[in-house]
């Protein structure tokens, strides 16, 4: 039955039909709690089992994008019995309506699509998701000229990784076929098992029918179609028409063997990029956040109460929410301590995100007046400035943690799909007394600044978050990373050894299946050079949270300490996939593939570690630890000059950092300046620092080896 205007579906007010096909009706209705427009989409009739599955799967494929190029959802309900999803409105045409009556595009205009076509493509093949119903009438072209993908109905969610040929397989009925013939690979005619290049062909097939008017395998049936996907090749582009490159390109796409298509989307978009006419342009904000795929930037909260007293709450919440956040498979998080530079009140949401790399930026408030929380919330995105969600809260303090998970699981379920129960229990954390969480989240906000005295008073945070609550395992797990920090920067104290011993014993006993708890131990072991047990430690934490950045870094630290090389670098390339603005994992990943005599590779990973770090110092041009660091991946790529004023800017404005002066003595060592490194080195080693394990196979020393004074220096290490 046709719904009728005025209509209501849940919070929705039918307008008009929009259009209809043999699925589904699609209407305009209004959202007037955001006082906006939205495309309602309803099963027809009763829906059967079949159907109701492709619109599930549709609903869930299409909330996990985030992307200028895949069109929005915003919610998805039932009525009568008969499932809807809502999406943003589209005003304009879908492309096989642009390319009726058969005549090419222009050129530019195919190219162009084209392109965001394969932008889109390849975001979605980011978080293993592969479209299978790529064509003209699943594409649609806005009054702007923004190519949007639609309907997800066909798209394969659960990939099978295959580590021999590094390609991600998407399962599928074994002989079954979904699609349509013209746009069809050939193996997705023949029933087999798909990857990505299925969309490589599909898109390949669109951008021929683009440039020439018609498709590449255009037969009077569906029959003499199918035959000639399989065996025929394609027509020949008219070369008057089409650039031979162009051609090229596309006869790639439709290659009958799968190995011959390009590989990915992305390597298709950057072929596609050398004919349109983005060439010319500069790089710009926008192409940074559309190519960022899913992904978030949680900036902290401003703080709204009266006396502003309550910065603590409001780096707190942003700072669980990162974490909560980032247990959540295929969506990126940025760091903190990049996400954490954008505090102003006054940051533009747009500019933040395009600096981060995100697609999408979480900001909120927070007002305290007593017992009362009042906390608003809102998603934007990115390239459009559109606010995707936005919410206000308003409960007492205790509440406090269902707000978080009501927060996280809002915000994981725009960007990543609809949750599986196991998927929502990952996002909760640990709850306990108000006055003990907040102890810990002052805690946390001292240890992230990482130097002595704030350690200092992360410890007694801790300490007091436990006199409330023995049982909070987080407060345990922070407590441990404290004296673990200690031991390693500050003294190499036995006590601290000892501390954090406990403490990683207890989060473990009280949360056996918090992967911070596991991290916190393997840390301990790392420093008591138990490295089989610490590596026991950190691969359980990645089981439990694949997203762990510090499971990764600190596991990488371990095998490099243990002489395990070849380890490290899969390790830390793990931590820089995690986080992929961090600049000292694929620094310490270069210095371990040149030992593996892998100097190519090296030098990839060092040019990648210096674009990040400068990213790094274009938000933040006074962070020590993208000077120093960067000074080394600087000289290791040849800019000594630049390298060398890196080094010295480090030193004048954190003389006394334990980092920075670290990263000088292996500056000071590579560049031959044996006695200068050695000053510097019985500073550091005067305050505390040093890992004997890690100095052991650091070639970075090895111009000291030699020495008198170092091997004094070195005879004193634990």
């Amino acid at each position: 039955m046709r719904l009728q205007p005025g209509q209501t579906l849940g919070p929705y007010r039918i307008v008009s039909l929009v259009g209809a096909g043999g699925m589904g009706e699609v209407y305009r209705a209004r959202d007037d709690r955001l006082g906006r427009d939205v495309a309602v989409k309803v099963i027809t009739g009763a829906a059967d089992e079949e159907q109701q599955a492709r619109f599930e799967r549709e609903a869930r494929a299409t909330a996990a994008l985030s992307h200028p190029n895949i069109v929005t959802i915003f919610d998805v309900g039932t009525h009568e019995g008969r499932p809807y999803l809502v999406t943003e409105l589209l005003e304009g045409q879908s492309l096989r309506e642009v390319l009726a009556g058969g005549k090419p595009l222009e050129m530019s205009r195919a190219v162009g699509l084209g392109l965001q076509l394969a932008r889109g493509i390849a975001a979605a093949h980011a978080v293993h998701i592969v479209h299978r119903d790529l064509k003209p009438d699943n594409l649609f072209v806005t009054r702007s000229g923004t190519l949007k993908i639609l309907d997800f109905g066909l798209a394969k969610l659960r990939p099978e990784t295959n580590r021999a040929t590094d390609t991600t397989r998407f399962a599928t009925d074994e002989g079954s076929v979904v699609g349509t013939a013209a746009y069809m690979a050939p193996e997705q005619l023949r029933g087999e098992p798909l990857d990505a290049r299925a969309d490589i062909f599909a898109i390949g097939a669109t951008l021929f029918e683009m440039v020439s008017g018609a498709g590449p395998f255009r037969r009077p049936s569906v029959v003499e179609t199918m035959a000639a996907v399989l065996h025929d090749p394609p027509a020949t582009l008219p070369a008057h028409l089409v650039p031979g490159g162009l051609a090229r390109v596309i006869q790639r796409c439709l290659a009958k063997d799968p190995a011959d298509r390009f590989q990915n989307a992305s390597d298709l978009a950057f072929a596609l990029e050398s004919f349109s006419d983005e060439r010319e342009k500069p790089a710009a904000p926008e192409p940074r956040a559309a190519q960022a795929g899913v992904s978030i930037a949680v900036l902290p909260f401003a703080d709204m109460s009266a006396t502003r007293d309550q910065d603590w709450l409001c780096d707190g919440l942003a700072d669980e929410l990162i974490n909560a956040l980032s247990r959540v498979d295929g969506l990126r998080v940025a760091a903190r301590s990049s996400s954490f530079l954008f505090r102003s009140s006054g940051t533009d949401i747009q500019a933040a995100g395009a600096k981060l790399g995100v697609a999408t930026v979480l900001e909120g408030g927070v007002r305290r007046v007593g017992d009362r929380l009042r906390i608003t919330v809102q998603l934007v995105e990115v390239a459009t400035g559109y606010q995707r969600w936005s919410e206000r809260f308003d409960r007492e303090v205790a509440d406090v943690f269902a707000i978080q998970d009501e927060i996280a699981e809002r915000v994981a379920t725009a960007l990543r799909g609809i949750l599986t129960p196991s998927e929502r229990k990952a996002l909760r954390r640990p709850e306990t007394a108000v006055e003990c969480y907040e102890y810990f989240l002052r805690g946390r906000q001292r240890q992230h600044q990482f130097q002595k005295a704030t350690l200092d008073q992360a410890k007694t945070m801790f300490e007091r978050a436990i006199e409330i609550d023995p049982n909070y395992a987080p407060a345990w797990a922070g407590l441990a990373d404290t004296y673990s920090w200690f031991f390693e920067w500050w003294g190499s104290r036995e006590a601290d050894l000892e501390a954090a011993d406990r403490a990683s014993l207890r989060a473990l006993e009280l949360a056996p299946d918090l992967a911070e708890s596991h991290a916190s131990r393997g840390f301990v072991l790392s420093a008591r050079r138990e490295y089989d047990a610490a590596a026991r430690e950190f691969e359980e934490a990645s089981r439990l949270s694949s997203n762990l950045f510090e499971a990764y870094y600190l596991y990488g630290r371990t095998a490099f300490a243990a002489g395990r090389i070849e380890q490290s670098v899969e390790l830390f390339g793990k931590a820089g996939d995690v986080r992929r603005e961090d600049f000292q994992t694929l620094a310490l990943m270069a210095q371990s593939l040149d030992m593996l005599g892998r100097h190519e590779e090296a030098v990839i990973a060092t040019r990648e570690g210096i674009r990040r770090a400068e990213r790094q110092l274009d938000l933040d041009p006074n962070d020590a630890r993208a000077l120093s660091m960067g000074a080394g991946m600087l000289l290791r790529d040849g800019q000594g000059d630049r390298a060398r004023q890196w080094s010295q800017r480090s030193l004048e404005m954190h003389p006394d950092d334990q980092g920075v002066l670290v990263n000088a003595v292996c500056f000071h060592a590579l560049t031959g300046q044996k006695d200068a490194a050695i000053d510097l080195l019985q500073k550091t080693f005067a305050r505390g620092y040093g890992k004997r394990d890690w100095i052991m196979h650091d070639p970075d020393y090895d111009s000291l080896r030699d020495d008198p004074r170092f091997q004094a220096l070195v005879a004193k290490l634990k």
